[in-house]
Parts: structure tokens; C-alpha cells; sequence
């Protein structure tokens, strides 16, 4: 029988904060209350490549105080994380950690969002391979894996959503070494709704599995909203899903 919370919660909710945030985080506290949410997540991106849209944009002091704001307003009612989604590239892992000293977190998402500097979910153009560009976006995630930056790995293989129908992604030994050096790092594996009540989410139920066979047994569930219409959008299929794989005890962020 799993043991996977029964209390509503989404670790991954974005703000104006974030660069591409539509809502601010009183509106996302808002709606998590009405939802009747115990707790909420908020990882603002934090982004290092110099070409992205985010760059620099983030706010610290301002989402501190934001933060403090919300959880005074909201206190009895709602527990609220303060977390950042850090997008990782190991060519730029002594900047963020020169970035992260000093500041305070809850948490840290660690997710990949580009290959060899190009971001394949800004819809720019991969002329690499299929199979390279499964495996690179493999191996940099098992390298945010190692760096001991981040408590959970941000939407596993969010890159099947960028690869041309028709290949087999979930056979690369890549995916074996990053699920392996996640659960040796004792990082929490999220599985990230993304607007995905009537889809599978990500990483896929196949890899939640192949996770649970190799001894994973940290999670953590987000809905990655960017407003608030989004927050909490498909969390209770996310977690259906782990119990119908019938694992032993798992544990969740903050369990």
C-alpha cells in the first residue's frame, strides 16, 4: 500500500516573480485556499544563460518580502514554501552556488531547460540527433543530480515533449545513471503535472516505475502553474498514479 500524501499539495507554482508569471503570489494563495491546498510551493525561475528571456529578472528581496507578506495573511490557512527553480547547466554550477550563499530557501528545484545553450522549450531549434539530444539532456541532469545544489529534480523527461514522434527515449542508459544518482544523492524526484490532468505527467508512469524498482522512494508533486486558473491542475491524478504502482513507504518534500 503507498503511503504517499493524502493532503493536497503542489510544490511548483510560479509568480510574477518569475519571468513568465501571470499571477501574483497573493492570487496563487488565493486560489490554493479556495482549492483547499495544506501547502503551496512557490520556485521562481532563476536563470544563468545570458540569451534567456529571465535572465537577471529575478527579485530576491522583493519575493522575501512577498513571502513573509503571504504567509502572514495566510497563516491557519495555508503553509507556503519559498523555493526557486534553478535552471542547471555545470557551466555555470560556481555561479550558482556564488548565487545561492546567503540566501534563504526551502527548497531548490534543479530542472534543464537547454542543450549545449539551447533551449529546446523556447522552441529554438535541436540540429542534433534525437539519441544526442536524449542523452545530453540525460547527463546534465544527472550532473544537477551530483552537485548537491538541489532537494528535488525538476520534470524528468520533460524532453519528450520536444523529440519528433516515432523514437524510443526510455531505453537510453542515461535515464538509468540519472534515476541512480538521484536516489544516491537522496534528491526528491518530482512528478510535474504541467496542465496534465487527462496526460501522463512528467517523468512518465513507466520511469515513476523503473524509480521505484531501482529503491527510489522521495517525491515531490507540482503543478508547475504560471497562474493562478493552473495551480493544482492534475496533483490528485499525479498522486493516483504513484499509489496505483503500488509502492512501499514512500515520502514526500517536507513529509
Amino acid at each position: 500500500m503507498s503511503h504517499i500524501s493524502y493532503r493536497l499539495i503542489d510544490y511548483h507554482v510560479h509568480s510574477t516573480y518569475s519571468v513568465d508569471g501571470r499571477s501574483s503570489i497573493d492570487e496563487m494563495c488565493q486560489r490554493a485556499v479556495e482549492l483547499r491546498f495544506s501547502e503551496i510551493g512557490f520556485c521562481e525561475h532563476i536563470d544563468f544563460e545570458p540569451s534567456d528571456p529571465g535572465f537577471g529578472f529575478f527579485d530576491y528581496e522583493g519575493y522575501s518580502e512577498a513571502i513573509d507578506s503571504a504567509r502572514t495573511r495566510y497563516a491557519g490557512k495555508l503553509v507556503i514554501r519559498k523555493g526557486a527553480e534553478i535552471d542547471y547547466g555545470q557551466s555555470y554550477e560556481r555561479q550558482i552556488q556564488a548565487w545561492v550563499e546567503g540566501k534563504e530557501f526551502d527548497f531548490l528545484v534543479g530542472s534543464v531547460h537547454y542543450i549545449d545553450h539551447v533551449a529546446f522549450d523556447l522552441d529554438r531549434e535541436l540540429t542534433m540527433p534525437p539519441e544526442i539530444v536524449v542523452r545530453k539532456y540525460y547527463a546534465k541532469t544527472a550532473q544537477a543530480a551530483e552537485s548537491g545544489l538541489f532537494n528535488v529534480i525538476g520534470h524528468l523527461d520533460f524532453i519528450r515533449s520536444y523529440i519528433p514522434p516515432g523514437h524510443d527515449l526510455e531505453q537510453s542508459d542515461m535515464i538509468d545513471l540519472t534515476l541512480e544518482r538521484i536516489i544516491a544523492n537522496r534528491i526528491h524526484l518530482e512528478i510535474n503535472s504541467r496542465r496534465r490532468w487527462n496526460r501522463e505527467p512528467f517523468p512518465s508512469r513507466s520511469l515513476i516505475q523503473k524509480y521505484l524498482d531501482k529503491g527510489g522512494t522521495l517525491f515531490s508533486l507540482g503543478s508547475d502553474a504560471h497562474s493562478a486558473q493552473h495551480l493544482g491542475i492534475g496533483i490528485t491524478q499525479a498522486m493516483d498514479l504513484v499509489r496505483d504502482l503500488k509502492p512501499g513507504k514512500v515520502h514526500v518534500l517536507f513529509e
